[in-house]
This record gives structure tokens, C-alpha cells and sequence, in this order.
């Protein structure tokens, strides 16, 4: 169990010491919606997204955001700009205040 726990460790120190820092994997994950990397830099970025989570995760988001801005302006102009009514406001008001009440 420890040999492996030592193998997972030193796997995740070379990925570490061999792909790009966190601050760069963000910089570079934007700048691929804007030109293909080369094959090595995409196997190093690959590489880096299975020891951090937190990149893998922003670069998903950065895809879907890629993926449905296009669409946004033409959906955005179905909502609806009706405010809540007096009646409502205050009703609400009213619930506020008795739910701070000890």
C-alpha cells in the first residue's frame, strides 16, 4: 500500500515539474479558442488535467461558455422585465421581518 501511495506521489511530482503551472494552464486553455497548439503542448496540458481538478474543471467551463455564447443574445431576449408588483414586495417585506423575530 505504501509503494503505491510512493508511485501516485512521485507520478503527480514529475506531471507537476514537466506541464505548465496552473496560472500558465489558464492562459493557455483560453488561447486554444484562438489557435491550435502544437501536439506536445496539448499531451503536457492533457497531463496536468489529471493532477488538478481545478484546471480540467475550468477548462470544461471555458468550452461550454465557447459553445453557447453564440446562442445567448437570442435567448436572453425572451425574458421577461416585469418587476414584482407593491402587493408582493411588501408581502415579502412582511416575511423577512417575522422570520428575524426571536
Amino acid at each position: 500500500m505504501r509503494l503505491l501511495e510512493a508511485l501516485r506521489t512521485r507520478w503527480a511530482v514529475w506531471v507537476w515539474n514537466h506541464t505548465p503551472n496552473c496560472a500558465e494552464m489558464s492562459r493557455l486553455t483560453s488561447l486554444s479558442f484562438e489557435q491550435p497548439h502544437s501536439l506536445k503542448l496539448r499531451l503536457k496540458m492533457r497531463l496536468h488535467y489529471f493532477i488538478c481538478v481545478w484546471c480540467e474543471r475550468y477548462a470544461r467551463h471555458l468550452k461550454f461558455l465557447h459553445r453557447v455564447a453564440p446562442i445567448l443574445p437570442a435567448k436572453v431576449e425572451g425574458v421577461s422585465h416585469h418587476e414584482l408588483s407593491e402587493a408582493s414586495k411588501r408581502r415579502m417585506a412582511a416575511r423577512l421581518r417575522e422570520e428575524r423575530r426571536p
